[in-house]
């Protein structure tokens, strides 16, 4: 069942709009916390979404540990960057409740200027074949990593044509290599699954279809490379060749905040987050970024 908790930073009042405001679904930890955060930096305010609400109520499924990270934690990570936040508590499986969780971020900040789809089902099966997986895998997969995400957006598309705010939309979506290449070894053996690649692939094409039906509406596919979440940290051998090659979220937090507002990328575009930090920072202040964000790991 959906929960909304409403946490009102800096005197924000519905309103009382003063900032562009941002909707990043999956916030509660990893590249979507960081994406908030970030924003929140670059002078936004947030509206985020995920399923843990409290901190200590997540759990790995691949290990069965207890994850860090909850909205509570983002929306006070958001306030210390100098933004407001406000926490909608949804689950990109519960199909039905998709376009009514917009609504409720609309009812509680008025105006969202900014959807980053971020949020994917996380779940056993990503590491198995095809003819192995179990066809309810299949179906969670296909609802959380497109159906999902395409109500969302078709519910951010339908807000900002009804306020005639087109031209001030913005639409990213946090994609993978998964939907674009083959890996080199099949699932369970250092590839990723078939049914992920094709739920990424189908996710891919969101953007620049979104640029054909809606042409001032600005859309772009984030490729945020390998990343050291705190899924991936805990995951031990399974997802240990992204552990040892990711970076931090941060850095892709950083890399989304540029892009928001980089006029030279093409619209509809597709960017690959670390090469396009690495070449706007120049390689000294992108490793500097990289190893802070190390260091800041385990602080606020």
């Amino acid at each position: 069942m959906a929960v909304t908790v409403r946490l009102v930073w800096r005197g924000w009042r519905l309103a009382e709009k003063t900032r562009p405001v941002a909707l990043v679904t999956g916030a509660s930890r990893g590249i979507g916390r960081a994406i908030a955060v970030s924003l929140a930096s670059s002078g936004h305010d947030l509206v985020i979404t995920g399923r843990t609400l409290v901190e200590g109520s997540a759990t790995n499924p691949a290990t069965g540990n207890r994850l860090p990270g909850s909205l509570q934690a983002t929306a006070e990570a958001v306030e210390r960057a100098g933004g407001r936040a406000h926490c909608i508590q949804a689950d990109v499986l519960d199909l039905d409740d998709v376009e009514a969780s917009f609504d409720r971020c609309i009812a509680a900040v008025g105006d969202v200027d900014i959807l980053v789809n971020n949020a994917v089902y996380v779940g056993p099966g990503n590491d198995v074949l095809l003819a192995e997986g179990s066809a309810d895998d299949v179906i969670r997969r296909v609802s959380g990593n497109l159906t999902a995400p395409l109500l969302m957006t078709r519910a951010f598309l339908r807000h900002v044509v009804a306020t005639g705010r087109t031209d001030q939309a913005t639409i990213i979506g946090i994609t993978s290599d998964a939907g674009q290449r083959s890996p080199d070894h099949p699932a369970g053996r250092g590839g990723w699954s078939l049914v992920y690649a094709a739920t990424k692939a189908g996710f891919h094409r969101i953007a620049d279809m979104v640029v054909v039906e809606h042409p001032t509406i600005r859309a772009f596919n984030v490729n945020p490379g390998f990343v050291t979440t705190e899924r991936v940290l805990d995951s031990g051998a399974g997802l240990e060749w992204v552990a040892r090659h990711g970076v931090p979220p941060a850095v892709i937090g950083r890399a989304v905040a540029m892009i928001v507002t980089d006029p030279s990328i093409p619209n509809g575009g597709y960017i690959h987050a670390q090469p396009y930090l690495r070449r706007h920072l120049g390689d000294d202040e992108y490793e500097r970024v990289v190893l802070q964000a190390e260091a800041g790991r385990h602080g606020p």
